[in-house]
């Protein structure tokens, strides 16, 4: 971190330099699957051959899924919205936190209590959060969303279909052996 900062520095603290530095190194490029001579080499990955594999967090999954479905409503500030409420379509960031009555999805999916110092989010994956996900309403009406924007794309066959929502969900196109 020194030296980019440095480096910062001596190019007049250059923004886009910095951004553009940083985005093209190998270590911003690392994939999390590696070789096999890689996971030979380094199996602990003690020498960060390759980045670790990290769990989304609720709220980082939940604006990843409105976005797919096409209904987040991206604008900035504005008041809190109950987290429960069914016309609810904006960032996880805008949700009411009450101190006293925490909201289910909240409460499944590994949230900080808010009356207590939290330095860090315990995680955790049970099948109760997979349940209370797959039965929930938040994604029963993202999927109804992901299905109403392929209809609107207006897709000719059957493969462009796959594609495009393979695309939306992973943002790639699908492999062979995927499609």
């Amino acid at each position: 971190l020194d030296d980019l900062a440095e480096r910062f520095v001596k190019h007049q603290w250059s923004l886009k330099r910095l951004h553009r530095e940083i985005v093209l190194s190998s270590t911003w490029q690392q994939a999390s699957v590696a070789d096999q001579r890689l996971l030979q080499a380094d199996p602990e990955n003690q020498w960060l051959s390759r980045m670790p594999v990290r769990k989304l967090t609720f709220e980082q999954w939940r604006d990843s899924m409105l976005v797919c479905s096409d209904s987040l409503q991206a604008y900035i500030g504005g008041e809190s919205i109950d987290l429960e409420d069914v016309g609810n379509h904006r960032r996880t960031l805008y949700a009411t936190i009450h101190r006293r009555d925490m909201s289910t999805t909240l409460m499944m999916h590994d949230f900080p209590d808010p009356t207590q110092h939290s330095s860090q989010r315990v995680v955790t994956t049970t099948p109760l959060q997979g349940l209370y996900t797959l039965n929930g309403p938040l994604l029963i009406e993202q999927s109804e969303n992901l299905l109403n924007r392929l209809k609107r794309s207006e897709s000719k066959t059957v493969e462009e279909s796959i594609r495009k929502v393979h695309y939306w969900l992973f943002s790639r196109s699908p492999s062979d052996a995927e499609l």
